[in-house]
């Protein structure tokens, strides 16, 4: 096993996503280690278009910033999750949402300014239903 590849790396790897789990539960942290190839255990259960939509989520819970990183070929958790779910797995369409979602709410954390949005709206400028 290489310095950066870890058990939760390799259990992502082998498809055993029971053992995921239990790595993930055990030392949370590993999840936030990169292998050589620039990839997050995010980036590879994303890349095995097979990771459980619970698998999925338990990741992005443990490394957040994974979803916003791109990997040493260029690509982000998401991209890799749209080429590798089979459009007729019925998996595709709630991990693809997950990482849309989170991807999504971080952008907009970065870009709105949160403290104007009260004051933005004038109650005198909603249209009566």
């Amino acid at each position: 096993m290489g310095s950066t590849q870890t058990k939760l790396h390799w259990a992502v790897l082998q498809g055993d996503w029971e053992k995921t789990l239990q790595c993930l539960q055990k030392v949370k942290y590993n999840a936030t280690i990169a292998n050589p190839y620039g990839d997050y255990p995010l980036h590879l259960a994303c890349y095995s278009g097979k990771a459980p939509p619970e698998v999925i989520q338990k990741l992005i819970k443990a490394c957040p910033d994974a979803v916003m990183m791109k990997n040493k070929k260029g690509y982000y958790p998401l991209k890799l999750a749209e080429i590798n779910y089979r459009s007729d797995d019925p998996n595709r369409e709630r991990v693809l949402a997950m990482l849309r979602t989170f991807v999504d709410a971080k952008l907009c954390a970065k870009y709105c300014d949160e403290t104007d949005t009260e004051e933005s709206i004038d109650s005198n400028s909603i249209p009566p239903l």
